[in-house]
């Protein structure tokens, strides 16, 4: 369901997209969900780099575990 509300933007913004979309309510509803999902893009990668760091000694010492029973394989 749609819901009509108000913003205040710099002239300068509005005019600029005036001039590329037409429909300027479906642009600034596509560029809100856009920015929304990098957002929580963002947040994924932040919480997985932690978990990564959190573990790296643990994986890296299993890492060098694995190659060195390859290479006596």
């Amino acid at each position: 369901m749609k819901v009509k509300t108000s913003i205040t933007l710099e002239r300068e913004l509005l005019e600029a997209i005036d001039r590329r979309f037409p429909n300027r309510s479906k642009f600034l509803e596509q560029a809100a969900r856009s920015y929304l999902r990098e957002l929580r893009r963002a947040e994924r990668d932040a919480r997985d780099r932690a978990l990564y760091e959190k573990y790296a000694e643990e994986l890296n010492r299993q890492a060098l575990e694995s190659l060195a029973d390859q290479a006596e394989a």
